[in-house]
């Protein structure tokens, strides 16, 4: 993940798929790495699918676009288009077209709108573009990493973004990272961009195995690793990412058998 976040930042986007079976950590991988300091200078967006997403068209890209501008449940509509208006104009005032096409999708446009005349295709059309445009200009400002999860749940029209988002990541500073379970299938494998990370759960012996090769078998650190197990959950990825962040801490220093805590 590390090394997608640096060919992002020199403009070279990247797209990062975590896949496995249900209950394995694809979730709480995503929330560690999002929450750790991988992510200073970056602007991270997030949002998730829903096992009834596929009957409501949007449901994620409407999570997405609610997460970046900041709308909050009690948010009253004038106050939503304050905000929707506010930050798309202060990012570009060529992106002023943008405007009407957010509002529409997450139901805060004005009901005399000329954006409403349009054909329901233009519309569609219009607002996947629109948004395209939103984040691909904000990952010019600062890197940008949006996360999707559960994709096996998506909806056509939120995958129509993603399929189109994904032919300009390549030369933009974002990292679009995805997680689903294997039966969820997608036109991405061959681009050189993507990569895609299988992770399944260790069970106690081979986390014991993983851990020995990473920081070895000094019996202070037994507890530590007891810990470690444990809250990974015996993600082999979370579990390296882990002990990775204790070194570069500080909190672990030394040799594999000859580790100082």
């Amino acid at each position: 993940m590390q090394s997608a976040l640096a060919q992002a930042r020199a403009g070279q986007g990247q797209i990062v798929a975590v896949v496995g079976e249900p209950g394995v950590g694809k979730s709480r991988l995503f929330f560690e790495f999002v929450h750790s300091h991988h992510m200073d200078g970056w602007l991270v967006v997030e949002a998730s699918s829903v096992s009834y997403g596929k009957a409501t068209p949007y449901l994620p890209l409407i999570d997405l676009l609610k997460a970046y501008f900041k709308i909050d449940q009690l948010d009253n509509t004038r106050a939503v288009r304050a905000k929707v208006t506010g930050q798309i104009l202060e990012l570009d005032e060529a992106l002023r077209e943008a405007v009407p096409a957010v509002l529409w999708l997450i139901e805060a446009l004005p009901p005399d709108d000329p954006f409403l005349a349009r054909a329901p295709a233009q519309r569609r059309q219009r607002t996947l573009a629109a948004i395209k445009r939103l984040f691909l200009r904000e990952s010019q400002v600062q890197p940008l990493f949006i996360v999707f999860e559960d994709l096996h749940w998506i909806d056509a029209e939120t995958q129509a973004f993603l399929d189109d988002l994904i032919n300009s990541v390549p030369t933009a500073a974002m990292v679009l990272a995805v997680n689903y379970r294997p039966e969820y299938r997608h036109g991405w494998g061959g681009k050189t961009c993507y990569r895609q990370l299988r992770i399944d759960p260790l069970p106690v012996a081979g986390a014991e195995e993983l851990l020995h090769a990473l920081i070895g078998d000094d019996p202070s650190i037994a507890p530590l690793k007891r810990l470690l197990i444990e809250r990974t959950e015996g993600n082999p990825l979370f579990l390296e990412e882990s002990v990775r962040a204790l070194i570069e801490t500080a909190d672990l220093v030394g040799e594999p058998g000859v580790i100082d805590r």
